[in-house]
């Protein structure tokens, strides 16, 4: 039985307020998946106590049972359509290749329904704004944590890069703030050095992104904004495309804050870049 079924089944001996909860879960999902039992219980007109004791009600064991349970009936909702054709040679044989990135693109158009636009466009003000925005990923997440903080870079100042190997981790996250925005990627069982730096952060009050592999990771006691991407029987490769694709997006709704001066930053940036690259090949020249 799906969640819509159990609450339409149950409706009639909820409280009032869990009623309220009731049309909330259904009419908003999304926004139960993307945010904490208080925020929901706050955007529905009730306390947060009435949010959980809605969950016992569907005989859920609490809140992330539930956010679990609108996952799964979403994702049987998306699958239940008929995919449609992208290109009239989809009759015809198709190589290895095409399967492959055909994949991608549905498991990216699968995904874009777990993600709540005012929890995008929010986390992208936190960037925007943000004095520094450092960048932490381990093992998996590490190399597509490098990528972030590289393109970043090209269109800002302040960006970093957290390793927990560096000799800087401890004086980089004694200078965190208010005004600091903290990017976790936690697609795999993080390490207990991921868990401490976020548990640091969240005390000095920096706003924390995450983006995980499921809803129940840890690390979403501590995030501002949680964005769990992984869908069921999906691999660590199949993630890679889906994460690029979210990032894309992620730093687009940044730009969007403010198109001309992020444009001037790059190209500035690209000028300094190309001017290093002629120095280089001038030295090189003087070599030999």
């Amino acid at each position: 039985m799906s969640i819509n079924e159990n609450i339409k089944k149950r409706f009639v001996r909820l409280s009032k307020g869990q009623r309220k909860v009731a049309q909330f879960v259904m009419s908003n999902p999304t926004v139960v998946i993307a945010n904490g039992a208080a925020e929901v219980g706050r955007q529905a007109n009730v306390s947060e106590s009435t949010v959980i004791r809605f969950c016992y009600a569907m005989d859920l064991s609490g809140y992330v049972e539930l956010q679990e349970e609108i996952r799964s009936y979403l994702n049987s909702q998306h699958e239940s359509v008929p995919p449609q054709q992208t290109y009239t040679a989809s009759k015809q044989r198709t190589s290895s290749f095409a399967k492959i990135m055909q994949r991608d693109m549905q498991n990216i158009q699968d995904t874009i329904h777990l993600v709540n636009d005012k929890v995008l466009q929010k986390s992208s003000k936190w960037m925007h704004e943000a004095d520094t925005i450092y960048i932490l990923g381990t093992r998996q997440a590490a190399s597509i944590a490098n990528w972030l903080s590289y393109t970043l870079k090209t269109l800002r100042p302040n960006v970093k890069q957290l390793r927990t190997d560096s000799d800087d981790l401890v004086q980089q996250i004694n200078s965190m703030g208010e005004r600091t925005t903290l990017i976790v990627f936690s697609c795999d069982k993080h390490s207990n050095d991921v868990k401490t730096i976020v548990e640091i952060a969240k005390m000095k009050k920096v706003k924390i992104i995450a983006i995980t592999g499921s809803a129940l990771s840890s690390i979403r006691d501590y995030a501002s904004a949680l964005f769990a991407l992984g869908l069921k029987n999906q691999s660590s490769l199949d993630m890679v495309p889906v994460l690029f694709s979210f990032m894309h997006a992620l730093i687009e709704e940044m730009v969007s804050h403010d198109k001309e001066r992020y444009a001037q930053y790059q190209q500035s940036y690209e000028q300094v870049e190309n001017n290093l690259l002629f120095l280089d090949v001038a030295r090189e020249k003087q070599v030999f």
